[in-house]
């Protein structure tokens, strides 16, 4: 079966997006082919896709192990040394809707020709079918992750991680992690995700370390629009960003009000928030300053608990100094100033 026909019965069997990882020829009108330079990344911005309800298209060059990962819309995977078998691409992306599965397809194999059918759309908010478990239940204190799940949570944002401290803000309080797909995942499965649901710009984010950030699924993102935290990065990877065509702008991974002000802004293209900030467990010697409760003034609104901190404790609430990492987090939400720097 020739490339040109695979792409007209994906077309026919109601996908709309196709992620390439090589040369493809001209697609039927209606199907859009994005081009990655990495295996990787079409894998994943495909499965970014099903999850926003989509039937999606992977085309391989070469061999490759598909991802353990729950689907919804369903993902086709061209590539060569494919051994599973169907009679058309309407039948291979049943399958995967049916299995839950990705399914891989034989591009030598001849299918049959189809009638066109509407694009299906299933998207359903399941985060516990795509987020990957995670031995740890708590952010240390001072962890420069904790900003970012914190206004995500607060502005009720779909949030897309990837592996290692981001699977965290699927825990309590935070509970705003929608998808993972392991490290170094999160920007091309938003890509995808943004690709097949463009009114998600508004209300969609992906969050992920710094130090994963590729060029290929940055340049894909720069395409399809989406808004990226990059946890724990420099002037490197803001430098990085821009030339991959995302508009970038950098904070301090403490400064609750300025990344949430920067996700409530909404934006139309692409854009990357790089968020300054070192690992706690990484950090050199005690805090610099601490913070302390005023149980005078506390009213116990609970603000502070909504920030996960094991350093706070308590319905009137306590700060352990031996665990408290000085990142001002706790003064910044306390809205009666019960809750200062320690003298």
């Amino acid at each position: 079966m020739s490339l040109e026909n695979a792409l007209l019965g994906a077309y026919a069997a109601g996908c709309r997006l196709a992620f390439a990882a090589c040369a493809v020829p001209a697609a039927p009108e209606g199907l859009r082919v994005l081009e990655c330079a990495k295996t990787g990344t079409a894998l994943h911005a495909a499965l970014g896709a099903s999850l926003a309800g989509a039937r999606a298209l992977a085309v391989l060059a070469e061999p490759a192990q598909l991802p353990e990962s729950s689907v919804t819309g369903g993902v086709a995977v061209l590539m060569p040394g494919a051994g599973e078998a169907y009679a058309s691409l309407r039948e291979a992306f049943a399958a995967s809707e049916a299995g839950d599965r990705p399914v891989a397809l034989d591009p030598e194999r001849d299918y049959a020709a189809q009638a066109e059918t509407p694009e299906p759309r299933k998207y359903r908010k399941e985060p516990e079918r795509f987020v990957l478990g995670s031995s740890r239940e708590e952010m240390c204190a001072g962890c420069p992750y904790r900003g970012a799940y914190y206004a995500a949570s607060k502005l009720w944002l779909r949030t897309i991680g990837d592996g290692g401290c981001s699977l965290l803000g699927a825990k309590r309080p935070f509970l705003a992690l929608d998808a993972a797909w392991g490290r170094g995942t999160a920007a091309a499965a938003l890509a995808g995700f943004t690709a097949a649901l463009p009114e998600s710009l508004r209300d969609t984010a992906a969050v992920m370390g710094a130090e994963d950030a590729e060029a290929d699924s940055l340049r894909l993102l720069g395409r399809t629009g989406g808004t990226l935290v990059l946890v724990g990065g420099g002037q490197e990877t803001a430098e990085l960003c821009r030339a991959c065509g995302l508009e970038t702008l950098e904070l301090d991974a403490n400064d609750l009000g300025g990344i949430e002000a920067a996700l409530r802004t909404e934006s139309a293209g692409a854009r990357a928030l790089v968020l300054r900030g070192e690992c706690a467990l990484q950090r050199r010697g005690g805090a610099a300053r601490k913070y302390e409760t005023d149980a005078n003034r506390c009213r116990r609104c609970g603000a502070c608990g909504k920030l996960g901190c094991p350093a706070i404790s308590g319905r009137s609430p306590v700060i352990d100094p031996a665990k408290c990492a000085g990142c001002g987090m706790c003064a910044a939400v306390c809205k009666c100033g019960a809750i200062r720097e320690r003298a």
